[in-house]
């Protein structure tokens, strides 16, 4: 059953570099398709994930990057993993196809952090791998480490990046979709969007965030926002917290 139109999302969120969760309400959203991986997790029974030809239900969804999607449930725990986060690398249903039904450990542990103030990022990392059952992934290979490390220093110039790798701005654009399954331009899109939501989440206003962020203006912001998300960010964090 879809979520009737104009139900809010409500609840909280949180938001660190690699890694996004939201616990509340699922409110009416479009069909979209964000640049990290998702699992989502019914509360309150199973849940849905709808794309344009397909749909399934079950306890606990992987959804991999990149997929047209739209979530039907109540309560819920949703997860976003970054695509070059240690632990997207780590999780093997998201090879499998777009959308996986998976088996997760209890949320009680997740949610407890989530309402401690203040909590510190590496609790939350340790709390999502504990709960997706994730063991240590493999090291990135050294060039990506490097266009890592370019990235979270905001360095995303296509140009810049593929001379660090000692490859053609072409090549660099098909060995990266190689690597992490998105184009560069996605991807980076992706990655401004969540400095954005930490600009938010520390008391910045929707402008101001945009261009902290690197869009042109909070109108920018807000149109990408609803691609990647299915809704604008107004109605999305009116009534969730968003902490970091």
């Amino acid at each position: 059953m879809a979520i009737p139109e104009g139900v809010c999302w409500r609840g909280k969120a949180w938001v660190s570099p690699g890694l996004g969760i939201f616990l509340g309400h699922a409110g009416s959203h479009d069909l979209h398709r964000h640049m990290a991986h998702q699992v989502t997790i019914g509360l309150s029974g199973q849940v849905t994930v709808r794309g344009p030809c397909q749909a399934l239900t079950a306890p606990a969804i992987c959804i991999q990057a990149g997929t047209l999607h739209q979530i039907e449930g109540a309560e819920v725990l949703s997860i976003y993993l970054d695509a070059l986060s240690e632990e997207a690398r780590a999780m093997s249903c998201i090879s499998a196809a777009q959308l996986v039904s998976i088996s997760v450990g209890n949320t009680f542990a997740i949610e407890r952090v989530l309402e401690t103030p203040e909590v510190s990022a590496h609790l939350v990392r340790e709390e999502v791998r504990r709960l997706l059952g994730l063991k240590t992934p493999q090291a990135a290979e050294p060039r990506m480490r490097a266009v890592l490390q370019a990235l979270e220093e905001r360095h995303d110039d296509r140009i810049r990046l593929a001379e660090l790798v000692h490859l053609s701005p072409t090549r660099f654009s098909h060995w990266f979709v190689e690597q992490t399954g998105l184009p560069l331009r996605s991807y980076r899109k992706w990655s401004r969007l969540v400095v954005a939501l930490r600009f938010v989440s520390i008391g910045h206003n929707l402008t101001e965030a945009a261009h902290a962020a690197g869009f042109a203006d909070a109108a920018h912001f807000s149109r990408s926002f609803r691609v990647l998300f299915g809704l604008d960010p107004s109605s999305a964090l009116g009534h969730v917290k968003l902490t970091s």
